[in-house]
């Protein structure tokens, strides 16, 4: 986790040099820049960052095996002219993103490999690019279209019928793809609260794997702005910025 707090307070320092500079008035005779929205083009104003952190807290509701379970997850990364956010996710089953990604969900059974397993402890965790396009911005509301490709790692021990025997089933490296659709709402001029809805891919995998793990993912994010609040301490107008 050390390269990932490195990379944290940087781009934090990326992005408060960055306010200093679209603190500053256009000059004349250049146009404002512009984005395109699904309403059409907006214009950005001239104290817009051309760059900003990405930092979000990201937790998702999902199904691996027949067992409805979370998934726990921080993203960090850079915004970039106000509607290209990319950059990297850590995620794990549970609790795992607080226990080094080693979270766990049980299950009744696990018929989609062997229907003679009764009992079985998966885990799941995996490390993800990715790419978020903002669709449409106003100072409340936003919505937004996001992929995570990732490579994680599986693995989990089970049980059989009329055994207590524990057993083992390797631990398997697999790609992770993901689509989903959120609608931010911006609490504060710092802090933006989404929720929406997507599905998860393991397109590398076997059949029987794809079963367990393929499944459409709720989420809820709280996405925090440091930069924009560090800011607001010596620029006012940063407030009004969205």
């Amino acid at each position: 986790m050390k390269w990932l707090m490195l990379f944290f307070f940087c781009t934090l320092a990326i992005n408060a040099g960055a306010q200093f500079n679209g603190a500053l008035p256009p000059k004349r005779g250049i146009k404002p820049d512009t984005v395109w929205i699904i309403t059409g083009k907006r214009e950005l104003g001239p104290a817009y960052r051309r760059f900003k952190m990405d930092f979000t807290l990201d937790a998702r509701q999902t199904i691996i095996g027949s067992q409805r379970t979370k998934i726990g997850g921080i993203r960090v990364g850079l915004e970039y002219r106000r509607v290209h956010r990319i950059g990297i996710g850590f995620y794990g089953l549970r609790d795992g993103i607080l226990n080094g990604l080693s979270g766990a969900v049980e299950l009744n059974g696990l018929p989609q490999i062997d229907s003679t397993i009764t009992w079985a402890k998966l885990t799941m965790s995996y490390r993800s690019l990715y790419y978020e396009r903002v669709m449409y911005f106003s100072r409340k509301l936003e919505w937004s279209l996001t992929t995570h490709y990732g490579i994680g790692k599986i693995a989990g021990s089970y049980t059989r019928a009329g055994s207590s025997e524990l057993q083992t089933l390797p631990a398997q490296r697999l790609q992770v793809l993901d689509f989903s659709s959120l609608l931010y709402y911006n609490v504060t001029y710092w802090c933006s609260v989404g929720v929406g809805v997507g599905y998860r891919y393991v397109p590398s995998a076997t059949k029987e794997i794809r079963d367990v793990y393929e499944a459409p993912i709720g989420l809820l994010r709280v996405r925090i702005k440091p930069g924009k609040l560090i800011s607001s301490i010596w620029d006012k107008d940063t407030k009004n910025l969205y």
